[in-house]
């Protein structure tokens, strides 16, 4: 007997294949999970801004360097596990794909039996702090709130975050004034601290600067502290 979740976690299955896709999914459901599927491996991250999941199985078959491409644009823009079924056994692909930002590798075929067990696990692991369960900020002119994923600015039109856009800002505005260094934010934000994820970091913090600062490319509020991480400045 598959054991069912009290509350209901969100799985967005990615699959473009005929006959794996839907028996994930039927799975998956079984347990007592909200699921939705993606049959087009392009539109994953777009689909993954709409559903917000909590856990991102990918079952493409595609060649190994769209895989990787695709769970490195993915986890350019989402903090939740992402499980990756391939058939590509190779030491190097694995590497590769771990470092690209793959949560999980499961070698097809998979065992069911295993596979849910894996799924129930980085669920607990997704469900943790919720971003959506954070208190509102109020520093200085900024307003954030976690529960529709919005800063305000001076009671301006709301602006839209993404997930690590806001679990960023949140760490960043949590402790305006002091220094936060890289890999304490990478571990705040990600879940863990690897030097690979220095460009992510970068990349959110670039987003973030676009979306509020006058002159992004001479930010007065996320300020880089040379050699050691960034701060927020609301002054």
């Amino acid at each position: 007997m598959v054991t069912k979740f009290s509350l209901t976690p969100k799985v967005l299955v990615v699959s473009n294949t005929q006959h794996t896709g839907p028996l994930l999914v039927s799975g998956l459901r079984e347990m007592g999970l909200d699921v939705v599927m993606e049959p087009v491996p392009a539109n994953t991250v777009q689909r993954w801004s709409a559903e917000i999941p909590d856990l991102v199985v990918i079952d493409a078959n595609v060649p190994e360097t769209q895989a990787l491409e695709l769970i490195k644009n993915l986890r350019s823009e989402a903090a939740v596990p992402i499980i990756l079924l391939t058939q590509f056994n190779t030491e190097d692909f694995m590497l590769e794909a771990y470092t690209a930002g793959a949560d999980e590798c499961i070698i097809k075929p998979i065992n069911p039996l295993l596979f849910y067990a894996k799924v129930r696990v980085w669920l607990r692991r997704s469900w943790n702090v919720p971003a959506d369960t954070l208190d509102p900020l109020h520093v200085g002119r900024f307003q954030l709130r976690p529960t529709d994923r919005t800063i305000i600015l001076d009671g301006q039109d709301p602006i839209r975050l993404t997930n690590l856009e806001l679990r960023l800002l949140y760490c960043l505005m949590s402790s305006a004034g002091q220094t936060l260094t890289t890999e304490e934010l990478n571990q705040r934000v990600w879940g863990y601290s690897n030097v690979a994820d220095i460009t992510m970091l970068k990349n959110v913090v670039y987003r973030l600067r676009r979306k509020f600062e006058k002159d992004p490319a001479n930010p007065q509020i996320i300020l880089n502290v040379t050699g050691v991480g960034y701060k927020f400045i609301h002054e």
